[in-house]
């Protein structure tokens, strides 16, 4: 009887334990704050401003009364004072931080995600803008950016130059991460709004500006689009040496900053930008820094002034009134307290799971931008719903896949009669479109394949990884994959050349060492491979003796090829402008036209009845649109002035395991349970891979024949 108290007791602890645990929004220590991480440039005057964003954000959502009753609280690192791995790791580290706020670049970012990605913790980048960053961890829902993704601002800036009837464009982009999405972009949705590509080029230096633009106009573009470092001496010496050239191209600007006497400063300034155009006190006629006036039919992409009352609420935190990236700063808050709302009150589930549920999915009612609008929507998502919360740039919505808004928060102007004049382009996310395929000049795409007249020898196939190091993991990869798929369709290893470097295996950065993979953790292709040259014997007249047949020792693998067989040519690299193929580490190109030579010959010595080349690397299709070859078909991963892109990131090994094209290839070939034709399948290449425009030979030879002709022939290899 005395421990029948002690019983009762015991029962009701368990049962509050349960509750604790297993119940949605029941948490222990519920006055504790929810901490989030910060890894963000806070010092000097622009790192002070984030900073005010950062407290600005928390005061109001503090002020409502936190997230489910629970203040929120900042851990601070300031990398600009600090190393940003050594702050990443502690707080990675660190139990109450599920959720981070940065970093602040590009470069940054990959330093560190796939640390946080590894230990399911949350990134939200509010500056961070590659394209790079969305194809590498979409549907991981571990790292998000309030900032647009500049592949989707490329977008715009096509459609603002179309909507101005520009039919010719060149591009002059500075040479870094940043550049490197509107070079990569660019020529895409330029393809996609039926504008030519008169020349793409990259700056490193100053210096190089003048004669990058003298280059550039002298192919009498509409458009020069300059995408610079945000430096006023860049942007003066593109206008001074443009001004100076007597020419009719129009200048595009992406990001210029003008303050009110008309000066160029290194960002947009937003505060000042909206009061100006309220004004209209922005007149490029004022007194400029550069000494320089912006003419008229000049075209400017730029972000949104602030409104009004976020101007205020600013104000009374800070010592400024207009700053670049607040609006960002500050929503990534707003993401970030949202995700954590839905954590706490579900903690059975990932991070990654909370933000992919709330930032996905949104199907409830919007929230506004208020104290009472944050607490209505952070009360909301704990009770299960999943309601839209409006930030400074607008609703916080996500595509399906994560990392990017639905809608980027941007505006596009023009100068007119001196003013900069609000110009608006709607953001309309686009799907890629039929406009750059043309294949009316060969037979219908209801033919069905037929082997009639089709060459009845054996089949051969030459399968060339051409480049080396780690960073270029994919383009063995690639080969890799193409030689594992040959073997599976029964051609003998001796009626395959392989060309790798083969120092992917055994690199210090692989974390699996004697192993390649093309998908993550699922189909290993080194193991099982026996390459026939390797190493330095990976060159171009290598390649060029394989192909010819000239050359090499009668004991080495070689191209044994008639005037009956069919022969397959895969190749992996990076490309140059013009078509060229960079082997090894960039010292040796072959072009296209010594590869078009090569082929030529080839013909007149009788080595294939019928070839099908195949390139994965930027510009290849140069070579597709060259090539007159009798009996040659070319398929290039990407159109003449046009680059291709790596997919499949592991961040297990810090890699990019594969080629857009090229794994878009492989799963159409393997996928495949009925017959088709070169036709067809070019068809679904050109509309699944996502973010180049593929090319095939068209006019030479018909494209109404079977794939498998090409991709392992009949099994009669050895005939």
């Amino acid at each position: 009887m005395p421990r029948k108290p002690v019983k009762i007791l015991f029962n009701i602890a368990v049962i509050i334990l349960f509750f604790l645990i297993f119940v949605p929004g029941v948490t222990s220590g519920a006055e504790d704050p929810v901490y989030m991480g910060v890894l963000l440039p806070l010092s000097g005057s622009d790192g002070q401003n984030l900073h005010d964003a950062l407290q600005l954000a928390k005061e109001q959502i503090n002020a409502g009364g936190g997230i489910g009753g629970r203040p929120l609280e900042f851990i601070l690192r300031d990398t600009r004072t600090g190393d940003l791995i050594t702050y990443a790791k502690y707080l990675v580290k660190d139990p109450r931080i599920r959720i981070v706020i940065g970093p602040h670049t590009s470069e940054e970012l990959f330093l560190i995600s796939d640390l946080f990605v590894k230990n399911q913790k949350v990134l939200i980048s509010p500056t961070a803008s590659s394209d790079e960053i969305y194809r590498a961890y979409a549907g991981t829902g571990y790292v998000w950016r309030t900032i647009a993704n500049d592949g989707d601002i490329t977008s715009a800036v096509m459609q603002h130059i179309k909507a101005h009837n520009g039919e010719k464009v060149a591009v002059l982009t500075i040479n870094s991460s940043y550049g490197k999405t509107f070079y990569d972009w660019i020529p895409y949705w330029a393809i996609e709004n039926g504008i030519s590509i008169t020349g793409v080029e990259e700056y490193s230096d100053l210096e190089e500006i003048p004669d990058a633009i003298e280059h550039l106009i002298s192919q009498n573009p509409d458009y020069l689009i300059f995408v610079h470092s945000g430096s006023v001496v860049e942007i003066g010496t593109a206008f001074l040496t443009l001004n100076a050239m007597n020419t009719s191209t129009h200048l595009y600007f992406i990001y210029p900053d003008v303050d009110e006497q008309g000066q160029i400063w290194e960002r947009l300034d937003p505060g000042t930008l909206g009061f100006l155009l309220a004004t209209g006190l922005w007149k490029t006629g004022s007194v400029s820094m550069i000494s320089t006036q912006l003419p008229d039919d000049t075209l400017m992409l730029m972000s949104k002034p602030w409104s009004t009352d976020f101007s205020q609420e600013y104000q009374t935190i800070s010592n400024t009134s207009r700053s670049d990236f607040v609006p960002e700063v500050y929503d990534a808050v707003l993401v970030a307290a949202a995700v954590m709302a839905r954590f706490t009150a579900y903690p059975d589930k990932s991070p990654g799971n909370a933000a992919k549920s709330i930032l996905t999915n949104e199907t409830g009612d919007t929230c506004d931008r208020s104290e009472a609008g944050f607490q209505s929507a952070f009360n909301k998502i704990q009770g299960g719903e999943i309601p839209v919360m409006t930030g400074v740039t607008g609703p916080l919505t996500y595509r399906k896949e994560g990392v990017d808004r639905q809608v980027p928060w941007y505006e596009t102007y023009r100068i007119e009669e001196g003013k900069v004049i609000a110009d608006p382009i709607p953001y309309q996310f686009r799907e890629k479109s039929g406009s750059g395929m043309d294949l009316s000049d060969t037979l219908s795409d209801t033919t069905q394949p037929t082997d009639k007249d089709l060459p009845t020898g054996d089949y051969w196939a030459v399968i060339g990884a051409l480049t080396r190091d780690w960073v270029n993991y994919r383009h063995q990869a690639d080969a890799l994959t193409m030689y594992t798929y040959l073997r599976e369709k029964g051609v003998p290893d001796d009626h395959i050349i392989l060309l790798v470097f083969d120092d992917i295996p055994q690199d210090r950065l692989n974390k699996k060492p004697g192993e390649v993979y093309h998908t993550p953790g699922e189909e290993e292709v080194r193991k099982q491979a026996n390459p026939d040259y390797i190493g330095e014997s990976v060159n171009k007249q290598m390649l060029i003796d394989i192909l010819s047949g000239t050359g090499i020792k009668n004991d080495e693998p070689i191209l044994r090829s008639n005037e009956n067989s069919t022969v397959l040519i895969y190749l992996s690299s990076h490309g140059a402008p013009g078509g060229n193929l960079v082997l090894g580490d960039g010292d040796e190109q072959i072009s296209a036209k010594e590869i078009s030579t090569v082929l030529d010959n080839m013909a007149k010595n009788k080595r294939f009845g019928r070839m099908f080349v195949v390139l994965e690397s930027c510009f290849s299709g140069v070579l597709a649109s060259n090539v007159k070859t009798p009996g040659v078909l070319v398929l290039a991963a990407s159109a003449e002035d046009e680059t291709s892109k790596s997919t499949t990131y592991d961040s297990e090994l810090s890699a990019w395991l594969s080629d857009e094209f090229t794994n878009e290839l492989i799963s159409l070939l393997r996928s495949s349970d009925r017959p088709f034709t070169l036709r067809h399948l070019y068809q679904q290449l050109y509309y699944n891979v996502r973010s180049s425009h593929p090319s095939i030979t068209r006019g030479n030879e018909s494209l109404d024949v079977p794939v498998h002709l090409f991709f392992g022939g009949d099994n009669n290899a050895a005939s």
